[in-house]
């Protein structure tokens, strides 16, 4: 068995727990809202880099949500989940959880960066200030390298992809060794990452991936309102780890 923590101890992390609930609770209202946002605002998703300078010299703001801006802020909020849930899974299996932690904020530091938002209203600037089409060749050039990289899935996309997919799946592992969150977190964790990575099979890998997001929502919200209550209570009010099946037979 792993030591408890002490009440002052784990009181003193209450502020982080908040967060990383309502953190968690944010990400799982993201899901719809992108949802409705491309069905009422719709991106021109298989667009030249000219239709995509047309929409950011009308709306900059739509432009980069169509670019997936609302994702990235949630790559952000992934770091008070990550460091909560360390902090409380840490006893059950500490060389798991520092290898998820590692994982997960890379991933999303490597989300962060295949992403080009801004790089696209940048060029799209670029492109309405020059005066020929001599002058314009250069941003349209780079604007489909950037809708390329990000749209065809580059490197950074791929490694930040695979990696918090792996941090998920030994979140998932790690939760099992424990009954802070339950079994249906846990399987939901390991079970929604595991068919997530079906996004590289071709043909059918959009279809699969989308399905790991409606697992991964009621993921979100499962461990949104239970970190909360943490917080709130400033103690875990169940063992940090489940009793060994042995022990307990003795």
């Amino acid at each position: 068995m792993f030591p408890a923590e002490t009440g002052a101890s784990e009181r003193s992390w209450r502020g982080l727990y908040v967060a990383a609930g309502a953190a968690a609770l944010l990400t799982a209202l993201a899901v719809p809202f992108q949802v409705l946002l491309f069905i009422a605002w719709p991106p021109p998703e298989h667009g030249t880099a000219a239709d995509w300078f047309a929409l950011f010299g009308t709306n900059p703001v739509h432009g980069l949500l169509s670019l997936d801006l609302v994702m990235m802020v949630e790559q952000m909020l992934v770091i008070p989940i990550a460091l909560a849930l360390y902090r409380l899974l840490r006893r059950a299996n500490e060389s798991t959880m520092a290898l998820a932690l590692a994982a997960w904020l890379v991933g999303a530091g490597l989300f962060v960066a295949s992403n080009t938002a801004f790089q696209m209203l940048t060029l799209s600037n670029g492109y309405a200030a020059a005066a020929t089409d001599a002058a314009r060749a250069p941003f349209l050039a780079a604007g489909e390298v950037m809708l390329a990289t990000y749209w065809g899935m580059g490197t950074p996309f791929v490694f930040g992809y695979v990696l918090s997919a792996t941090a998920g799946i030994l979140l998932g592992f790690a939760m099992l060794r424990t009954r802070i969150f339950g079994r249906l977190a846990a399987w939901g964790a390991i079970g929604g990452n595991l068919v997530g990575l079906g996004i590289f099979l071709p043909g059918i890998g959009t279809g699969v991936s989308l399905a790991s997001v409606l697992v991964l929502w009621a993921w979100y919200v499962l461990i949104g309102v239970r970190l909360v209550r943490l917080g709130r209570s400033g103690s875990i009010d169940q063992p940090a780890t489940a009793p060994d099946a042995t022990l307990a037979a003795a």
